[in-house]
């Protein structure tokens, strides 16, 4: 004869075989970690007249929309969007403007006219300039759409 105890025991263990597994266990995986396509370029030494005169590097990374198939269309050709980058920051409208200002106003603006980006990075390094800061500094700005995935790198 068994006792209470391992009767108990017993339910315990075979309700354990029986019941399903809770919802919180069973997490469903992210979408966004199943398939990433991203792409970066760097435009070295660029030269800007903007609180007085710098040397930029810039680095900008994107990752793409996900789309069922890989079509053309559904791709950026960076050229045409490092020709639009300079010519942003060429008629810059306020040269005193802090970099982390410029640089937010052109994440948004290259941002608002590629519907294919799910998220962007911009990066600003101020290597040289003519000012009297004797330190390398750096602006960093990142967007993800809304419902959209982030870079992860």
């Amino acid at each position: 004869m068994l006792s209470p105890s391992k009767k108990f025991l017993i339910l315990v263990l075979a309700s354990l075989l029986i019941l399903p597994m809770p919802a919180a266990i069973a997490t469903p995986i992210d979408p966004c970690l199943l398939r990433e396509e991203s792409f970066g370029f760097t435009i070295d030494d660029y030269a800007i007249e903007h609180q007085d005169w710098a040397i930029l590097n810039i680095a900008v990374d994107f990752r793409y929309v996900d789309q069922p198939t890989a079509q053309r269309s559904n791709y950026i050709n960076f050229v045409p969007l490092a020709a639009e980058i300079e010519r942003f920051l060429r008629e810059y409208p306020n040269e005193t403007d802090y970099w982390e200002i410029m640089n937010r106003n052109l994440a948004e603006s290259i941002f608002a006219d590629h519907p294919q980006m799910s998220a962007l990075k911009v990066k600003l390094d101020i290597v040289k300039s003519s000012g009297e800061e004797p330190y390398s500094r750096h602006s960093v700005v990142s967007l993800t759409r809304d419902q959209g995935c982030p870079l992860t790198q």
